[in-house]
């Protein structure tokens, strides 16, 4: 038995559907408030509970041989508001669940090291969160991935890296998405990309159908998957090579228009209180417009048992569906 945290996400539940495809028995934490209805269809045992009241958490990992672990309050549900604090407390306590009950694998997607310590709530609560895992002792493995595809292209302006996604993040009705997304059509519409800071920094960039075969695969192989997993696209590529693309795969002439670091940056310290969430999306959007993802495709390649998919790929395959 297999034990998803996470498993309503956009990750999550690509994890839930392939192992479910793969014949592993799945069991999802979801919450009381959360509709559950897609993860029972693809087969999955449903237990009620939720990170931030420990106390659900004993009998979910009851009779678990793995954990894998995506949750996280990066872009809250409409009217939720991010608990960061209250994240990480949970996942230690999980942590110390699964010691207790013998579990012998944890998964848990973070993020880059590079992206810690820059006052992105989530990232530094994945700090914590790593730091409580390893101390509880715990089979860890911490995958680290670059830029999603269907996360990030977004924010070029265009809705095209959306099409066909299932439980899309930055569809879920927090207040800063569903403002933003007034423009995530630019390019198709005027033939404009909105190109984070200066658009130079470079991002081997990956789908998240890959990330969650990939931790799928890190929860069930015969082999340990190790301390940590790596997980990049083949190519790295910048902001300006991936508007390049649009332009060729559209063919028309794709323009673009800087969206400055230093304003993203200075946002997200006057919304720190008011909004944390707020916030730390556009401490997330500052740190991809500044410093570099690029990780090597290997341990992708060696977890998909193929390639992953690349940008252009990607593009094309939501240009011209089917």
């Amino acid at each position: 038995m297999i034990l998803v945290v996470g498993a309503t996400g956009q990750v999550g539940f690509g994890v839930v559907r392939r192992l479910r495809e793969d014949g592993f028995d799945v069991r999802a934490l979801v919450r009381p408030s959360t509709d559950a209805s897609a993860v029972e269809a693809c087969g999955a045992h449903v237990v009620r509970g939720d990170l931030r009241e420990p106390g659900s958490l004993r009998s979910a990992v009851e009779g678990v041989s793995a954990v894998v672990a995506t949750a996280n309050v990066i872009v809250p549900r409409r009217g939720e508001r991010a608990n960061f604090d209250g994240l990480a407390t949970g996942y230690g306590e999980l942590g110390r669940a699964c010691r207790a009950d013998g579990v012998g694998r944890f998964v848990f997607l973070s993020v880059p090291v590079s992206y810690m310590g820059h006052g992105a709530p989530d990232f530094e609560a994945k700090r914590r969160i790593e730091a409580a895992l390893r101390a509880d002792g715990v089979d860890l493995t911490v995958v680290r991935s670059s830029v999603f595809m269907d996360t990030w292209l977004p924010a070029l302006g265009s809705r095209l890296p959306l099409r066909g996604a299932e439980r899309a993040t930055v569809d879920r009705g927090f207040w800063l998405t569903r403002f933003t997304r007034g423009a995530q059509d630019t390019i198709e519409r005027f033939g404009i990309a909105i190109v984070p800071g200066s658009g130079h920094a470079r991002h081997a960039f990956i789908a998240a159908e890959d990330v969650a075969e990939s931790l799928a695969a890190a929860a069930t192989s015969e082999s340990r998957p190790g301390p940590e997993l790596l997980l990049g696209g083949p190519e790295a590529l910048s902001w300006h090579e991936v508007v390049a693309l649009f332009e060729r795969l559209l063919g028309r002439r794709v323009r673009t228009v800087r969206e400055p670091a230093v304003l993203l940056r200075a946002l997200s310290l006057a919304l720190r209180v008011p909004s944390p969430a707020a916030s730390h999306l556009l401490v997330a959007q500052y740190l991809i417009a500044t410093r570099d993802s690029v990780y090597p495709p290997d341990d992708a390649r060696r977890l998909l048992g193929r390639d992953p998919i690349s940008v252009e790929e990607f593009l094309r395959s939501r240009i011209a569906p089917g």
